[in-house]
């Protein structure tokens, strides 16, 4: 059986249990006992290797998401590491999770953890390599002419409870001169329901998330407005955090950021996505459509260096977040950073 048979069945078996995955994570912890400091031994000039002696790892995974470089993280871990992947249905819960120790590493964005960091005494996770880019879409009626965020005015657009989304949205209009519920309404709708309301035309356009944003513009009901990745987040999507029990193991924190790092190239070698690791992905595992697969690539993308120009943009997250009176003091970016562990190339 190949590793991308084990990975499907992996994957699928999580997604059909959905309820049973949760329950995972109280029987497969991060297992401290069996970690060990024996090292393998290297190739001719190759750095010797830690074997982590049967340690099993959980990290969140979204089911049918994009952002899923975790599943790959095995194809790379070093011997006597397993990476088990645990489906969430949100960043609150994998936030809460990692805090009470039940969750080793989870992929999250800045919407949701700078709230935490500035309104509460409990948040200690931290990011140590990122995770993917993109992923988020604001999708206009094709029959409406509405070719750019200006031509939104007077129009109705659905949009998801608050959060990145309504943040770029909100920073798109901004730029134009335009405001939310002044002169663009605001339909409160969830992401699943968004390309259904869009087809009926009960709006004329969603701010969405991938890949229902991109079945809509298949469709030939919908076109992507890409100017929501113009604000100063840009184009930022999820970074991996970890678990505060974790940040004193720099072993274990050095494997998971090449890992991620790993897994990432696998996917989106220098930045450019790669067809084949792809298709297996979302087709072969996900069961996505090809056509699907193929106009998806454009707007979604794994990474894992956080470098000077990530930070920038989760300062300017920041900034957007006071700027709207999501947040009432902006937190200290650093203190959100472990990033030692990352490897510099």
């Amino acid at each position: 059986m190949t590793y991308e048979d084990l990975s499907r069945r992996r994957f699928l078996g999580l997604a059909a249990g959905g309820a049973a995955a949760a329950a995972l994570l109280a029987a497969c912890g991060s297992d401290d006992d069996t970690a060990t400091t024996a090292t393998t031994t290297p190739a001719p000039g190759k750095a010797a290797v830690k074997d982590f002696g049967g340690k099993t790892i959980t990290t969140a995974v979204y089911a049918k998401n994009h952002a899923s470089s975790m599943l790959e993280w095995q194809r790379f871990a070093p011997p006597g590491l397993t990476v088990k992947p645990v489906i969430v249905t949100a960043a609150a819960e994998i936030s809460r999770l990692l805090a009470a120790g039940e969750l080793d590493f989870g992929l999250m964005g800045y919407y949701n953890t700078m709230i935490e960091a500035t309104t509460t005494n409990t948040f200690r996770a931290k990011v140590i390599t990122m995770c993917s880019r993109q992923g988020i879409g604001l999708i206009a009626r094709s029959d409406r002419g509405i070719k750019t965020v200006a031509d939104l005015k007077g129009k109705k657009v659905a949009v998801p409870p608050p959060g990145v989304q309504v943040l770029a949205l909100t920073a798109a209009l901004d730029k134009v001169g335009l405001k939310l519920d002044r002169d663009v309404t605001s339909i409160p709708l969830g992401f699943a329901d968004q390309p259904a309301a869009l087809e009926r035309g009960d709006v004329d356009a969603y701010m969405g998330t991938e890949p229902l944003c991109t079945q809509s513009v298949v469709s030939g009901r919908g076109v992507r407005i890409n100017e929501v990745y113009g604000t100063p987040a840009g184009d930022i999507n999820t970074a991996m955090w970890a678990a505060p029990k974790n940040l004193n193991d720099p072993d274990l924190l050095t494997a998971v950021a090449k890992m991620q790092r790993d897994a990432a190239e696998y996917l989106t070698p220098n930045g450019v996505n790669a067809p084949d690791p792809w298709r297996k992905l979302l087709v072969e595992q996900f069961e996505y459509s090809e056509p699907v697969y193929k106009a998806v690539l454009d707007n979604v993308g794994a990474v894992w260096k956080f470098d000077a120009a990530r930070k920038a943009q989760f300062e300017g997250a920041a900034e957007m977040m006071l700027a709207q009176g999501v947040l009432t003091t902006k937190p200290k970016i650093d203190d959100l950073l472990l990033l030692d562990f990352q490897p510099k190339s």
